[in-house]
């Protein structure tokens, strides 16, 4: 006859404490794990990095807050791949991990968004796969194929927050969608809502009406979702431009990039998942016809190359980096500080015209404040002042982040000065270095992330360095309520 011992329930006690006391103490992600001083978490090799003051007295102090003095803290590639083309990073908050994670937009061959993270555990999560065919799945509006040069990946990205939400970065994500030419929102039966298909023409005008000189998206960039509730996404447009010359007319192409805006987008409803797969045809008509709650309106204009674009601590204003050309047609890389529109008590920050049929004002940046010029930054002599581009990140004090050519950044004041200069040596470019072989390394995006750190991407890589400040929370009191 069998027997059965039964456990005291001092024994059932330790049973149960004592494996949470081991997983909180050893691997858990809310606190310092002791097994990361183990080298069982995951370690990556620091780059070489060199942070520079500026000549003023108030650097050392900010700087001091915002990074490690050790030679530990240095930027370090947590993510390389060859075959990728790294457009951009958001941070997203998971209410249900109650944890974080990034996300990288790659716009290389259809494209991919894929999420880094830490998790608990012994094994890191790392880098997995968060959306295939991110960018062109189609074939309707370019060939989507498997290879890293069709560039027709996603681009920018945003998160869609609801009013009254825990954090500014809980909520749907929006993505540019580069070989499909437009910006969709992602549902979370995994449809894709079309919010812009068709733009403003910046070479003809008009307005994105049946007939009214808009054009399809062309070439879709950064995107950003303000404290608002609207949308605010980047497009550019080759134009055909006569110059009057001594022997005859001759033909230039020029580049010109705008800012463009949807508003209120959350009272725009989802689509379902089979009208999904018909969106994808979608012209504007159908948009219209369809859709009518997607309303897009030309915000910015005035440079050849926007590169990127973020709400400041005031979140009546943004940041916005910009190329432009000077009267010697030379180019110029700046950062102009722009008074939005929900705010615009005044007209001080631009040359505001009335838009068509009680549409908003349409701001030039080539009359706006110049926050900060970056161009003795940069390689010197560029002819296509497109090659090149800043972007940009702000932490919670309202320091603006600003990237260059070189794997740099610097850091500023709300007032526009120069605190710190940061440089990050790769292993390229120390290897062309020692063969003397001049490169240029452009960072693509910026972000700081809820987990403490710094993160930069290039084409070929995600970078990150441990900071002390935090990433700015925007409020979400300020967002329109969905209709009912």
């Amino acid at each position: 006859m069998r027997t059965f011992e039964f456990i005291s329930h001092n024994q059932a006690w330790l049973t149960i404490f004592l494996p949470a006391l081991l997983y909180y103490t050893l691997l858990s992600p809310t606190t310092t794990p002791l097994l990361s001083y183990l080298n069982l978490q995951p370690s990556y090799a620091p780059l070489d990095t060199t942070i520079s003051l500026a000549a003023n007295a108030k650097s050392q102090d900010i700087i001091n807050k915002i990074f490690y003095n050790d030679n530990k803290r240095k930027f370090e590639i947590v993510i390389q791949d060859q075959n990728a083309s790294f457009y951009d990073l958001t941070w997203v908050e998971d209410a249900e991990l109650q944890r974080g994670y990034l996300l990288v937009s790659d716009s290389a061959s259809n494209g991919h968004i894929w999420r880094y993270e830490t998790g608990g555990g012994l094994i890191p999560i790392g880098k997995s796969l968060y959306l295939d065919q991110s960018g062109c799945r189609s074939n309707i509006w370019t060939a989507c194929q498997e290879t890293c040069t069709t560039d027709a990946g996603s681009k920018g990205m945003a998160i869609q927050v609801d009013r009254d939400e825990q954090r500014f970065d809980m909520g749907r994500l929006i993505v540019a969608e580069g070989g499909e030419k437009r910006i969709v929102r992602l549902e979370q039966d995994g449809a894709r809502t079309p919010l812009a298909l068709n733009v403003h023409s910046l070479c003809r005008g008009g307005t994105v009406e049946i007939g009214g000189g808009s054009r399809r998206l062309n070439h879709p960039g950064k995107t950003l979702y303000t404290p608002f509730g609207d949308l605010l996404f980047v497009d550019e447009e080759r134009c055909q431009v006569e110059d009057e010359q001594d022997d005859g007319i001759e033909s230039i192409t020029t580049l010109k990039s705008a800012i463009y805006r949807i508003k209120e987008i959350v009272n725009i409803p989802p689509i379902s998942f089979r009208q999904s797969r018909e969106a994808h045809s979608w012209t504007v008509e159908d948009m219209i016809s369809k859709h009518k709650e997607v309303k897009v309106e030309l915000a910015y204009i005035g440079a050849e190359y926007i590169a990127d674009m973020i709400v400041g601590k005031d979140v009546s204003f943004l940041y916005v980096a910009a190329s432009i050309r000077n009267e010697a047609q030379e180019c110029r890389f700046v950062i102009y500080k722009v008074q939005d529109e929900e705010n615009d008590d005044d007209d001080d920050n631009g040359d505001d015209e009335e838009g068509e049929n009680g549409e908003s004002v349409v701001k030039d940046l080539a009359q706006a404040k110049v926050f900060y010029d970056l161009t003795h930054f940069f390689p010197p002599k560029i002819s296509q002042c497109s090659m090149y581009g800043s972007t940009l990140a702000i932490d919670h004090e309202g320091h603006v982040y600003a990237t260059y050519p070189g794997g740099g950044l610097v850091v500023l004041n709300q007032n526009g000065e120069l605190m710190a200069s940061i440089q990050v040596m790769d292993i390229e470019m120390e290897k062309n270095a020692k063969q003397s072989i001049m490169t240029f390394i452009e960072p693509t995006a910026l972000t700081i992330g809820n987990d403490g750190y710094l993160y930069m991407s290039t084409k070929t890589t995600v970078q990150r360095m441990k900071i002390k400040t935090k990433a700015m929370q925007q409020p979400t009191n300020l967002i329109v309520p969905k209709l009912q």
